[in-house]
């Protein structure tokens, strides 16, 4: 049986430390040098930009995560990261440009493997299941327009990410199905907002959550400003009409809803000394860290 207990003590220890919103608001606010602040957080290494510091934290969160859990489980964490390495490899294949100053390291997939899928258009080696809808995708032309990338590969990797999840304990797969609603109400509001098609959001719209595709669809051909007349009786129902106040902010507002609504699924096990949910918990306030360092210090990847 897999040990979590001293890799849960480890990320206790660190929580504490994770910066947040406010606290970054007063550093920006503070007109000192960001990566000087942020070094003296704890950001450790080299690194000249705000942007550089927080990958390389990152960079070292996913190095840790990968021996704290099995790989059935830090998969779930990880292949996003494949995700994104996956369509910048797609893109530059097609546009001729280097990809390696784009890519992330300590992923599920090596990067010279998926390199060679894609000059190949034969993805078996990412998963069988990927290549199903990868390869077809790679030979209609489908994975040579840049729309068409990220879409493709951002359902085909939360598929991925669901199939996982389902043989997960039972706290990390509400959790993830939470996620993939949060994403998914994220994408409305931005197809909304910006005027784009119906086509467009079934096209970015990802399987494995509560709330079924149509009801999106259905809300945004009634140009619902929030979806509760869509989610009563569901779990996310009060998540939801909290992120339709919260956009009337902005976008970002309404992920920052989301996300504590997805982590509210493991928060009550956050305790636990030898569960594999305490390191969720911890990876994924680190990684929403990283994304306000971003956005409240500059240096956007």
């Amino acid at each position: 049986m897999f040990d979590y207990s001293y890799n849960v003590a480890y990320a206790a220890a660190k929580e504490p430390s994770i910066l947040s919103r406010e606290a970054l608001s007063r550093m920006a606010a503070d007109g000192s040098d960001a990566v000087r602040q942020l070094i003296q957080y704890g950001y450790g290494g080299e690194g000249a930009t705000v942007s550089e510091l927080t990958d390389r934290e990152l960079s070292a969160l996913r190095a840790f995560i990968m021996t704290a859990l099995p790989e059935q489980l830090y998969r779930l964490l990880i292949l996003p990261y494949d995700a994104h390495n996956l369509k910048v490899l797609l893109k530059c294949a097609v546009s001729g440009a280097d990809a390696s100053p784009y890519l992330y390291d300590n992923t599920v997939y090596d990067t010279e493997i998926l390199s060679a899928c894609c000059r190949g258009g034969e993805f078996s080696l990412v998963s069988e299941e990927a290549a199903k809808e990868l390869n077809p995708a790679y030979d209609s032309g489908v994975l040579s327009a840049p729309f068409g990338i990220s879409t493709t590969v951002d359902r085909v990797i939360r598929a991925e990410i669901t199939r996982s999840a389902k043989d997960a304990p039972e706290p990390v797969f509400k959790f993830i199905t939470a996620e993939t609603d949060g994403k998914n109400l994220i994408s409305y509001y931005r197809s909304r907002n910006t005027g784009l098609s119906r086509e467009t959001l079934s096209q970015v719209l990802l399987a494995g959550g509560e709330l079924p595709e149509q009801a999106y669809l259905s809300a945004f051909d009634e140009n619902a400003a929030d979806l509760r007349a869509y989610t009563f009786g569901l779990s996310l129902h009060d998540a939801f009409c909290d992120a339709a106040e919260a956009c009337r902010t902005s976008i970002s507002s309404a992920a920052d809803v989301l996300d504590s609504y997805a982590l509210s699924k493991l928060e009550p096990y956050r305790y636990e000394t030898n569960s594999p949910v305490p390191l969720f918990l911890y990876f994924k306030k680190k990684t929403a860290e990283a994304r306000h360092v971003r956005e409240t210090l500059g240096g956007s990847r």
